[in-house]
């Protein structure tokens, strides 16, 4: 069981200490020019945003609820009228699991699933001290994997940054990890975009790098406080 609680600021609180979490990192250090230009594009962009996030939180729950025997309980941030009334709800959940199960991934109970991971570095290159929450590592077609699963349109270099993170982290915990997987499943149609234990590296030391970034923010920002 994670000992990890998050705060409304999306932190970590693990054993008396804060971590930023993974995505923060990412959204705070990555371009947002794409999405600068589709929400200047999209007037009504915070109630299409709002439901595509919540549909994507109902999907994850839907797939991890079929993979573990832990019950997955829907998060306090999404108002049971947010979903029960919604007459879409019901064929984009049954199209998406429609999708998923075509990919036929073997994937078995024994897992970990919502696991949070630690990522902390002290050394000449800079203080790193971030956390994040993985969909599932377990055993998928023979392979020890860590899978993510999204549901974007189209897939994005930093989903590929933040299963990179996880990755490290997962690494850090003595786990071998031999196939990384970004599952992206929509209504209609289903992709995955894979990764090796070489390229999760890669991507990994490329996070490290946004990590420290805003680490370093952090630090100033704590010292012009005081």
């Amino acid at each position: 069981m994670s000992q990890a609680q998050r705060d409304y600021e999306g932190n970590y609180n693990i054993n008396g200490k804060k971590y930023k979490s993974i995505t923060t990192v990412i959204k705070e250090e990555c371009s947002h020019m794409a999405l600068d230009v589709w929400k200047e594009r999209t007037p009504n962009w915070p109630m299409i945003g709002r439901k595509a996030r919540i549909y994507g939180t109902l999907m994850h729950l839907q797939f991890q609820q079929r993979l573990s025997d832990i019950r997955m309980d829907l998060p306090c941030e999404i108002e049971y009228e947010d979903w029960a009334e919604d007459p879409d709800i019901c064929a984009e959940l049954e199209g998406r699991m429609e999708q998923w199960l075509k990919l036929d991934i073997k994937m078995e109970k024994t897992n970990l699933m919502e696991h949070t991971i630690v990522i902390e570095r002290h050394d000449d290159k800079g203080d790193v001290q971030s956390a994040g929450t993985l969909d599932y590592y377990g055993p998928a077609d023979g392979m020890m994997t860590l899978l993510d699963w999204k549901s974007s349109k189209r897939p994005q270099k930093s989903h590929k940054i933040q299963l990179s993170a996880y990755y490290l982290g997962l690494i850090a915990e003595g786990r071998k990890v031999d196939w990384g997987v970004i599952a992206y499943v929509r209504r209609g149609s289903a992709e995955l975009v894979e990764m090796t234990p070489e390229e999760m590296q890669e991507g990994g030391e490329k996070f490290l790098e946004l990590a420290r970034r805003s680490y370093r923010k952090v630090n100033r920002q704590t010292d012009s406080n005081k």
